[in-house]
């Protein structure tokens, strides 16, 4: 059985380093990514000189992938379509980095505003794949059985 939105949501609370794949002169192209989940979309960071940068300029299409280091592991992939926010950039920036640690966030994101094509992206889900292993899902994945997600906007 997939994910409950309040599970997702527990996951993606954790300060989990998530793997972002572009597309990138036709091959895929992965790296793993801080991201921050707001109950409905994922943000993240990247510099549009950087190869995830300039891979999302071109096709907006990308996939992230989120899992537990423990066991029973649980884990999440998104699909999605990125696009570039303006708007409450630095707020943005700043709940990205300060959920992997508030101290060394909030000195990243003193040295991130000295960059000028650092940008806040927004991955709005078009799918979402989860499972939880302890509770049979790898057997259902393995017959075949369809772990996708619905999601709702939380209010």
């Amino acid at each position: 059985m997939p994910l409950t939105p309040d599970e997702i949501s527990e996951l993606l609370s954790q300060p989990l380093l998530g793997h972002l794949a572009v597309v990138r002169d036709g091959k895929p192209h992965v790296t793993p990514i801080w991201v921050y989940y707001d109950g409905g979309s994922f943000y993240l960071t990247t510099r549009l000189s950087r190869v995830k940068g300039k891979a999302l300029s071109k096709n907006g299409r990308v996939a992230i992938s989120i899992a537990t280091n423990e066991r029973p592991y649980r884990a999440i992939v998104v699909e999605g379509e990125a696009r570039v926010v303006e708007k409450d950039k630095w707020e943005l920036l700043s709940k990205i980095s300060t959920k992997y640690g508030r101290e060394e966030g909030e000195r990243w994101l003193e040295y991130a505003k000295k960059e000028p094509d650092r940008v806040a992206v927004i991955v709005e889900p078009s799918r979402l794949l989860s499972w939880h292993y302890g509770r049979g899902d790898y057997r259902k994945q393995n017959e075949g059985l369809s772990m996708e997600t619905k999601l709702g906007k939380r209010k």
